[in-house]
């Protein structure tokens, strides 16, 4: 800056306790420079810009190498050139961390099912190939790996499966009721192919309504995601048939036999909900009032710092900033001269602009604060020893105004006040208090200004990074709403085509909407808040819950088309589809588990949230789905 001053006199011992004293009787210094316990110093650089990750990743190596040279009690980093690095180690950490625990877990439940390696190796390999090839058109069309993507393999591995138990499982029915190989696969194209085909359109309607987000890698996660499971579609109704023809282990036929335990377990399920299908429908109406009572509580609020795990040392880091200094959270506000006959340097100007200074230092605890007034008084306070006020008069300003204006293009006076004198900026840092107070804030701003500042003269706009995150987290929120509805009329129009009936439609989307609106309920009782991960939630965990749906229904129309009675084909339909249904959720709560190690808490969230509505969905299909059907087909 044009004037610089010696605020610690290192070589000199004597002055130790006069720097101290004048450096506690500064607020500009307190809570910026040095701590209130004075147990640490901070070094602030103002780097360029927009920095490239390239000129970032050797700034850094460069700062750290500097420091290691130092013997320092401890050192605490914080900033974008640290941050993004961390970042992206852990997200190829976790791109393979959440695949193999996914695999793992998919294993072990896919063992408990068929009690067969070959039951393991034939759908896994599948999928497998599935994500290979996915990843296969990223690299193709130079897609790298972001926050989003890590997730990619994991949401196809598990949205794929659904498809290949289906039709693993069927094929062993078929076999194990003594059905000829040639006649299975007809068979299952015409019982299992076309409800399969109908979940995978609703699971990338689920997907492709990412498309509403206004983050890139929101929407490119939904493309290639749908992507991948159209793949694994196709590959299971081409590669796994030849599998599974040419070799066909005597092992599954009998875990498919139809005399086994689960289906004991099953019909007994069965009969106890139509003997109870009042009781199941004040439940779920129960559970809906306190669902709707918990997502009053449901507040829209992002914390920057918030998606990292306490255990990260970066995290560790910034908390340090934010207990012992005035935070990590930027504050940014662009400042317009509109009056055509005034700039920045004249006094009438700066004497509003030191006003809103002292403004946000009282209102947002603000420290860091780089503005044209903090200048001035830093100019001032530094060329007088018998200052009488912490901003100068008007005498004294003119000298101060002419020194400044004189040095209008130095490159950092540019960054605060512009050449021609008609804008600046205000930069400052606050306390990560998340978007819902920093909002608080704002509007105080705001209303000060309007009560203080003439507005002939001045135009203030709130800008910088940490707001623009805000304002999208809320555009985000907005956006995945405007998916979800796009989901639920998509899927409702497809089932009113299908079944001719906006009975059905609702009886179709009522046990997928309930989970969710419990999840969301849920979401207000534990006090998640709503933002960019969780809002993802909804669209994606409808699209997928509503595969057993459109199974345990279809089911049902081919038994009642095979002539047979209304309560033998609901047993039916529970013995076909009630199997599958149960392991392929236990698949899905596998997949999602695996988010739930992740260090960054959207990702956790994100399979948390996941996890809890595929619960829910299937315990709706299984328990009141029955229930609504019935009360349809009993009235026909």
């Amino acid at each position: 800056m044009p004037v610089k001053t010696d605020l610690l006199h290192i070589e000199d011992e004597q002055q130790y306790q006069r720097d101290s004293i004048s450096v506690y009787k500064s607020p500009f210094l307190v809570g910026s420079y040095f701590p209130q316990n004075a147990r640490s110093l901070c070094i602030f650089i103002k780097t360029e810009d927009l920095l490239s990750k390239k000129k970032s990743d050797k700034l850094s190596k460069k700062l750290q190498t500097i420091i290691s040279k130092y013997t320092f009690d401890e050192i605490h980093l914080a900033g974008r050139i640290f941050a993004q690095s961390v970042y992206l180690e852990n997200l190829q950490k976790e791109f393979l961390l959440f695949l193999g625990l996914a695999f793992a877990l998919v294993i072990v439940f896919l063992w408990f099912s068929f009690r067969s390696v070959y039951g393991i190796v034939v759908p896994v390999s599948i999928v497998l190939i599935s994500i290979l090839w996915t990843m296969g058109v990223m690299i193709l069309l130079n897609k790298p790996i972001d926050i989003m993507i890590t997730m990619l393999p994991t949401m196809i591995f598990i949205a794929g499966m659904s498809d290949v138990v289906h039709f693993f499982s069927k094929y062993f029915e078929e076999l194990a009721k003594g059905t000829e190989k040639s006649k299975i696969y007809p068979l299952i194209l015409k019982e299992v192919g076309f409800p399969t085909f109908l979940t995978l359109i609703t699971t990338v309607v689920g997907f492709l309504s990412l498309l509403f987000s206004s983050i890139k890698p929101i929407r490119e996660f939904g493309i290639y995601t749908s992507v991948g499971v159209i793949i694994a579609f196709v590959l299971t109704y081409t590669l796994l048939p030849a599998l599974l023809y040419f070799f066909t282990p005597k092992k599954l036929v009998t875990v498919h036999n139809s005399n086994n335990r689960t289906y004991n377990y099953m019909r007994t399920g069965l009969t106890w909900i139509f003997r109870h299908q009042k009781t199941i429908l004040l439940i779920t109406l129960a559970l809906l009032v306190l669902s709707f009572v918990g997502i009053s509580k449901i507040k829209l609020n992002n914390i920057l710092l918030e998606d990292l795990s306490e255990k990260v040392r970066l995290k560790q880091d910034f908390n340090f900033f934010e207990k012992n200094y005035s935070g990590v959270r930027p504050l940014e506000i662009k400042i317009t001269v509109t009056d055509n006959k005034s700039t920045v340097w004249d006094y009438k100007i700066m004497k509003q602009l030191n006003m809103i200074d002292v403004f946000i230092r009282k209102e947002y605890h603000a420290g860091f604060i780089l503005s044209p007034s903090s200048l001035v008084k830093s100019i001032y306070q530094n060329s007088t020893e018998d200052y009488k006020s912490d901003f100068p008069e008007n005498d004294d300003f003119d000298e101060i105004s002419k020194y400044l204006e004189e040095n209008r293009k130095n490159k950092d006076l540019r960054k605060v006040i512009s050449p021609d004198g008609k804008s600046a900026r205000f930069s400052a840092k606050i306390s990560d208090m998340g978007s819902l107070e920093a909002n608080r804030h704002n509007l105080n701003l705001q209303k000060f200004i309007s009560d203080n500042i003439n507005s002939d003269d001045l135009k203030f706009e709130i800008t910088g990074a940490a707001h623009l995150v805000d304002r999208n987290n809320e555009y985000m929120v907005s956006n995945m709403t405007q998916g979800f509805v796009f989901s639920i009329v998509v899927i409702g129009i497809l089932t009113f085509f299908l079944h001719r009936s906006w009975r059905m439609v609702l009886v179709f989307i009522l046990p997928n909407v309930i989970p969710l609106l419990i999840i969301a309920g849920i979401m207000g009782y534990l006090g998640i808040e709503l933002k960019a991960a969780t809002s993802l939630v909804f669209s994606i965990a409808f699209g997928v819950a509503t595969d057993d749906t459109i199974h345990f229904i279809s089911r049902l129309k081919i038994e009642l088309g095979y002539g047979k009675s209304l309560m033998y084909a609901f047993k039916r339909t529970y013995f076909e589809t009630g199997k599958p249904i149960i392991l392929t959720t236990f698949i899905l709560m596998g997949g999602f588990l695996s988010l739930m190690t992740s260090d960054f808490q959207s990702t956790f969230y994100f399979g948390f949230l996941l996890c809890i509505t595929i619960v829910i969905a299937v315990l709706a299909d299984i328990f009141l789905l029955p229930v609504l059907l019935f009360m349809i087909y009993k009235k026909k």
